[in-house]
């Protein structure tokens, strides 16, 4: 071995143990403690709740109605204006009706001379200057001019037709001269100031409705109420469904007939319910539990749950008021571990 060799084994042999001991009494840094979940939770508080029934309801006209030509003929005169608001009895359009009218005239000649031949008779018979079988059949000619007359009457009338009932009148289709067969469409009419609430809910809920009763609707961002006026007193054999008629105020026909409504039927009402929100809950296998806090710690707790809305889920069993439920951060806490309330609410506040 040489000296250069001998020499590195020496200076390794000092500088092994030396980087060993500086190696060996490096302190290992301990772990940062870990941080406290923070979460959200509220105080519960009993309250008002109520499980509701909604139904999709259709908004009709209080009356509508598609007025026809009741008698043929050409049109002489138009009174209205397409959506013209209009009152009963209001002229809307006028049928040729001066043949009838002449024809009127000379039925009701007809009866003076037959009245005065009436009368002439009866006085004849009384000193039997004419017979019984006369007389008969005078007074039958009176009675066939004044049937004649009638209908002729009631031509005329049905020539001018009118709006049966207050609203606005739709569009037309035909002009001053234009001929209309019976039957033919002229218009149409709706009342909407008020309008009636057409739904249908399931026959075990009829009990909750009745005559007279108030229900609440919505639409977009209103709330209505209608009252009810009308139970069909059949069930639909094929839905089980029994259909509902309610009546609401429109002033200003603000909503139009045609739309669809949200009606809200009360089911049930607890005065004194405890209502957690729905993502409070958590889900598990043939259970449903939430998580309270006491102490700054969460534990798993399992609830029997009742009626909900749409973002609140009634207790009945495994609550008590004055209990605290976490309402954040579910999917990080665990059983028993530590939590940190960063804000708190009472349920009155949902």
């Amino acid at each position: 071995m040489t000296r250069s060799n001998n020499r590195v084994i020496v200076i390794m042999t000092i500088l092994l143990p030396l980087l060993w001991a500086c190696g060996g009494t490096k302190k290992q840094e301990a772990p940062a403690a870990a941080a406290q979940l923070q979460v959200k939770a509220m105080v519960l508080t009993p309250q008002y709740f109520e499980s509701r029934l909604i139904v999709n309801a259709n908004l009709l006209p209080y009356e509508e109605a598609e007025l026809k030509a009741p008698v043929a003929g050409n049109v002489l005169s138009i009174s209205f204006e397409e959506g013209q608001r209009v009152i009963r009895g209001q002229a809307l359009v006028h049928i040729d009706d001066r043949v009838w009218k002449a024809r009127l005239k000379g039925l009701q000649a007809q009866l003076s001379i037959a009245s005065s031949d009436l009368q002439r008779g009866s006085s004849l018979l009384e000193v039997r200057g004419v017979s019984e079988e006369t007389i008969d059949k005078l007074k039958a000619r009176i009675d066939e001019l004044q049937a004649q007359i009638e209908e002729l009457e009631v031509s005329i009338s049905l020539a001018h037709v009118t709006a049966p009932f207050n609203g606005r009148v739709g569009m037309r289709d035909f002009s001053v001269g234009a001929y209309l067969s019976q039957g033919a469409t002229i218009t149409s009419i709706v009342q909407a100031d008020r309008l009636k609430v057409d739904f249908e809910v399931p026959e075990r809920y009829l009990l909750n409705l009745s005559a007279g009763e108030k229900v609440r609707m919505v639409y977009h961002s209103d709330t209505l109420t209608a009252t009810v006026y009308a139970v069909d007193p059949k069930v639909d054999p094929g839905s089980r469904t029994i259909r509902v008629r309610c009546v609401m105020p429109n002033p200003n026909e603000k909503f139009l007939p045609g739309i669809f409504v949200e009606v809200i039927i009360p089911i049930r009402i607890n005065p004194e319910a405890l209502v957690v929100p729905s993502s409070a809950i958590i889900p598990a296998l043939n259970t449903q539990t939430v998580y309270l806090y006491r102490q700054g710690r969460a534990y798993r707790t399992e609830v029997e749950l009742g009626d909900r809305t749409d973002v609140l889920v009634e207790v009945l069993n495994g609550l008590s008021p004055g209990d605290t439920v976490i309402t954040t951060g579910l999917m990080e806490v665990r059983d028993q571990g530590q939590v940190q309330i960063t804000g708190m609410a009472t349920n009155d506040a949902l």
